[in-house]
């Protein structure tokens, strides 16, 4: 479930380089997990709540708490 919010994520918001370039983390990784070729590590999940913490609820758990701030890519738009 997290791996799919993630990737939904990564096709909404940017391209797998977009990610590289902002956390560090390979392209290609990012790209493999994207086509299910590896799995996802804590690395990858720790990396995108940096960049998008007021994702961060929603990324583990698939709810949201807006009074709180967080929020999904879809309620931001």
């Amino acid at each position: 479930m997290i791996k799919e919010r993630l990737i939904s994520l990564i096709n909404k918001e940017r391209t797998t380089t977009w990610f590289e370039k902002q956390t560090g983390i390979d392209r290609y990784r990012w790209q493999n997990i994207k086509n299910g070729k590896v799995r996802l590590s804590d690395a990858e999940i720790d990396a995108v709540v940096v960049l998008f913490p007021q994702y961060a609820y929603w990324l583990i758990s698939g709810k949201t708490a807006p009074e709180i701030g967080q929020i999904s890519p879809e309620q931001e738009q």
